[in-house]
């Protein structure tokens, strides 16, 4: 084992050492505890109910608390099952033939019932906790249903391609409306299901009456208030009496908005932990009291409280092993791009540095914890965390401006973003790694061969580095639109210029190629290993340094904590081989 290796190892295991705790729900939360190794389902005062084998997907306390419904997978591919958890025995049962792939479950108001979409069968099933008999319908060819809380029975939300996505009181049978993108629903007082219904879609919030007048694109019968922002993505909703609380994200920032029917009257920013950004990452009531999930680059996860009187209780302050820094950078067009930079305490002039990226699908790329951060930072590097457009971070066109036909220019802003930094004597070419995951890894990708000048090495994980044939993936059909596939000539021809393997395998022998970290996920069952296996033989066939790792027992859904050590640390080891200046008297001992 090289030194380096061996320092940032523990490193890593220190700040591993860092739970991450859920939001309460129903009295319950579903978290991993500090030096634990995988997630449990804990009670609000800290005593765990149960922490078994597998990994715990979601959770549904019963409303009498004595049971919580389990979404549980044996291993990290996703594919999961039902269970009930008996909370005073701390005790689950599976379900092995009710199979689930993050589904929805609603309980009877006794207690004594509930119903799960099953989604992997496509059946709604009903199961009586007391005689344990079920009964199952089979789900319409070509839809979705997912159901919510609200009204008496719950509601049903049925969505069908162009026709949206419908809304129905299951039991009145009344339609609440129809949306073209449904994401969530739920009572406007949990106290009270017939005050009405909250609606999260994708052009803000509807707040609709239970009676049965719907709202139907710009009809306002039935509507009793609405609320949207064109240049903040909603992240989560949470309502009660009559407060209803929006965590968005705005000028790349998390932000939480107090709605009383529908007007706002406050609006605030996370806090800052001593030297580091925090971000907001989750919003939920429980007995009447809103909690949040906060935490940044250095400052591990925490629940905490907020009322209307008082202000964010902040987290503990992070070590002092570095400081957070936002840097509004200009793209070649002349938009302002965000990077957030943790750095070691002081650092001047050039560091090592891995630029993270995501940039598609309106998903907000915010600076986080992640144990590889702290680890980096504490062998000398700097971290960073780019804002593109196509992510969620600026609203809506931000997001339209990287999406579909522009999504090209999602990777130019990667590139201006890595000559911003050259340019502020922040990093060095010689000691810049992109990295991203997924979508992430495609644009990383994607920069780094297109401009190889400004990298040292870059990093994908879990990619589809093949944008000709992301039908091959499971859930390939649906990204097609975000990177503009509609099948013509013309949007193939846009796709070639995008897609980083079809770019690599057209390499001549003897280019500038950037040291390539190809990771592929052992138990992934969205994107196939096939496109990363094809981009190192490509890189090797020009004679670039490519190599490939297997991230065993990882997948896309909950990763236990050594599947997730043994790839931060795989990552980590790569920077630190293909940047060529780490400094010799980097902190905490790590001097090379």
């Amino acid at each position: 084992m090289s030194l380096h290796r061996f320092v940032l190892g523990d490193a890593l295991t220190r700040a591993e050492r860092h739970g991450r705790p859920g939001l309460p729900v129903g009295g319950f939360t579903l978290g991993r505890a500090d030096d634990r190794s995988r997630r449990g389902i804990h009670r609000v005062d800290g005593t765990t109910v149960i922490e078994p084998d597998g990994h715990l997907h979601r959770i549904f306390p019963s409303p009498d608390r004595r049971l919580v419904a389990v979404e549980w997978a044996p291993s990290a591919d996703e594919n999961a099952v039902f269970g009930i958890v008996d909370v005073a025995a701390g005790t689950l049962r599976l379900h092995p033939d009710i199979r689930l792939r993050y589904d929805t479950v609603v309980w009877a108001a006794d207690s004594r019932s509930l119903d799960i979409v099953a989604s992997r069968d496509r059946m709604l099933v009903t199961l009586d906790l007391e005689t344990d008999e079920q009964r199952a319908v089979a789900i319409e060819p070509d839809v979705r249903l997912r159901l919510f809380p609200g009204g008496q029975s719950g509601l049903r939300a049925l969505s069908s391609g162009s026709r949206g996505t419908t809304l129905t009181d299951r039991a009145t049978g009344a339609s609440l409306g129809r949306w073209s993108a449904l994401l969530r629903a739920s009572p406007l007082d949990a106290e009270d299901p017939r005050t009405g219904v909250l609606v999260w879609h994708d052009g803000g919030l509807d707040a609709v009456a239970n009676d049965g007048a719907g709202v139907d694109g710009d009809a306002k019968h039935g509507l009793l208030w609405r609320w949207s922002d064109p240049d903040a993505q909603i992240v989560d909703v949470a309502a009660h009496g009559d407060r209803v609380v929006v965590l968005a994200v705005a000028d790349g920032r998390s932000v939480l908005v107090d709605l009383v029917d529908g007007v706002e009257i406050e609006r605030s920013e996370a806090d800052s932990a001593g030297s580091d950004t925090l971000t907001t990452t989750a919003i939920g009531f429980d007995d009447g009291v809103l909690h949040l999930g906060v935490e940044g680059p250095l400052t591990p996860p925490r629940i905490v409280e907020r009322t209307k009187e008082s202000a964010t209780i902040a987290p503990p302050p992070a070590e002092t092993v570095g400081a957070t820094v936002r840097h509004d950078l200009p793209a070649d067009d002349g938009a302002t791009l965000t990077v957030h930079v943790t750095a070691p305490p002081g650092a001047e002039g050039p560091v090592p540095l891995i630029l993270t990226c995501y940039g598609g699908f309106g998903v907000p790329h915010l600076p986080l914890f992640e144990p590889t951060v702290p680890a980096w930072v504490a062998f000398g590097g700097a971290y960073a965390s780019a804002q593109l457009r196509g992510g969620g971070e600026r609203g809506r066109a931000w997001r339209e401006a990287g999406r579909g036909a522009r999504k090209h220019r999602t990777i130019t802003d990667l590139a201006d973003v890595a000559r911003g930094l050259i340019a502020a004597g922040i990093t060095r070419p010689d000691l810049l790694v992109l990295a991203g995951a997924s979508l992430g890894g495609v644009i990383a990708a994607g920069c780094a061969i297109e401009h190889p000048e400004l990298c040292a090495g870059f990093v994908t994980t879990a990619a589809p580095l093949d944008l000709l044939a992301l039908d091959d993936h499971p859930l390939g059909a649906r990204w097609r639109a975000e990177f503009g596939d509609d099948g013509t000539p013309e949007s193939r021809a846009r796709l070639r210029v995008l897609s980083p393997l079809t770019q690599a395998e057209a390499l001549p022998v003897g280019a500038p190629i950037p040291s390539y970290l190809g990771v592929v996920l052992g138990e992934d069952t969205r994107v196939l290993a096939r496109d990363t296996h094809r981009m190192v033989e490509a890189l090797q066939q020009a004679g670039g340094s490519a190599r490939l790792w297997t991230a065993a027992g990882a997948g896309h859904g909950a990763n236990e904590s050594a599947a997730l050590h043994a790839l931060g640390l795989t990552v980590l080891d790569f920077a630190a081989e293909v940047t060529t200046a780490m400094p010799a008297d980097a902190p905490n001992g790590a001097s090379l």
